[in-house]
């Protein structure tokens, strides 16, 4: 039996992907691993007997990332599931921005209690100051080409838009969806410098940190910034600089603080990005698919901790032991010779690494002892070691 503890309301399309070997819910004390959103959580907080943590969205700055991998804790988010979302999101708001629509919105209930004739006069006198621009034939440049610039990125092409995008790193399987039509550069500078409209579409991590600043801002000479990626990418000096330049310039962003609030020129969204029934079901499913896969195969997909890998037990394997390392030379031979002293026999052994964590599952068509698993523990660098029987 598995103890699955939820630290958010997640949606039940997932949950019931769990079977009568789970046990799920919000009371969990002692879980084998924990589904979350949005929530805080402390891997150390938590007993031993936590495998995985698998957080229904991207990111995970809300996780302990280095506490879980010092722990042997395997963290998992979901890249890709809310994607639509996210891209018709960045559309919807920029509509909102480009036609004055939270403006106009805002007018027009101050005519609430008037006469028909009233209203309509007051809105043939006012709706001038609501001018806006189109979208089509501007330059969008796109900050990061992951599985939502990807589609920001196409759906502005699907609305003659001209598109630039940076992207230092592109991934194969999500540049094969790119539109041909899209420049692809691997200078920021330059995507700043071209485009109207900047949104940006980058992971949350020391490396973007202020990703968007005052000092490359200073060459944007566009009207609108949009962050829906995570708070912190685009610096509140480089806000305050950029929307300094033009009365007319706006931030769309889905993660205010104090200043974006109190700046009129600031129009702030709460974390919408992933809010729809469809997204939040697609994140639900795919983490607990994938925390299935890990908790009753040691199969990772998705990990931002651990190596990915892949691998099915035969009809013959009896026990899989799963053996979790620190990234050193020699850990295959050292694990192996454990067995070879023993006299046991592996059927299978599958290794891989991400130049931080070592995983390996070693299939075994036999039972295994206590004292194997205590020889494999004691191995240095040897994070942990799990047995699972088939």
């Amino acid at each position: 039996m598995y103890s699955v503890k939820t630290l958010n309301k997640i949606s039940s399309k997932g949950t019931a992907l769990f079977g009568k070997n789970y046990s799920v819910g919000d009371s969990e004390s002692n879980p084998s691993a924990i589904l979350v959103r949005s929530a805080q959580v402390d891997t150390d907080t938590f007993s031993e007997d936590l495998l995985a943590v698998a957080r229904a969205g991207a990111g995970v700055n809300n996780i302990t990332i280095d506490k879980a991998s010092t722990r042997g804790v395997c963290v998992f988010n979901t890249p890709g599931a809310n994607a639509n979302a996210v891209a018709e999101l960045v559309f919807t708001t920029l509509g909102i921005a480009s036609r004055n629509i939270h403006k106009s919105l805002a007018w027009i209930s101050s005519l609430n209690g008037k006469s028909d004739e009233e209203i309509s006069e007051a809105v043939e006198k006012n709706k001038a100051q609501f001018v806006g621009t189109e979208i089509a034939g501007k330059t969008i440049g796109v900050v990061g080409l992951g599985k939502i610039g990807i589609l920001v990125a196409n759906g502005a092409i699907g609305r003659g838009m001209n598109v630039i995008a940076y992207e230092p790193y592109p991934s194969v399987g999500n540049m094969i969806m790119l539109n041909n039509t899209v420049k692809v550069t691997e200078s920021l500078d330059e995507v700043i410098a071209t485009a109207d409209i900047l949104t940006v579409h980058v992971p949350y991590m020391l490396a973007t940190w202020g990703l968007l600043n005052e000092t490359n801002l200073a060459n944007f000479n566009g009207s609108y910034l949009l962050n829906f990626a995570r708070n912190g990418i685009v610096s509140d000096a480089g806000v305050s600089f950029f929307l300094s330049k033009n009365k007319n310039n706006a931030y769309l962003t889905d993660f205010p603080n104090k200043a974006d609030l109190s700046n009129p020129q600031t129009i702030s969204f709460p974390h919408l990005g992933a809010s729809t029934e469809e997204a939040e079901e697609n994140c639900a499913t795919m983490a607990v698919e994938q925390l299935k896969d890990y908790l009753e195969y040691g199969i990772v997909h998705n990990s931002v901790n651990f190596p990915a890998l892949e691998s099915r037990p035969s009809p013959t394997t009896k026990s899989r032991i799963i053996v979790i390392n620190n990234d050193v030379p020699n850990m295959i031979a050292l694990i192996s010779k454990v067995f070879g002293d023993a006299g046991i026999n592996i059927s299978r052994f599958k290794n891989e690494s991400n130049g931080k964590i070592g995983y390996n599952i070693i299939d075994l068509e036999s039972s295994v002892s206590k004292d194997l698993i205590e020889s494999l523990k004691k191995i240095e660098h040897v994070i942990r070691v799990r047995v699972i029987e088939f």
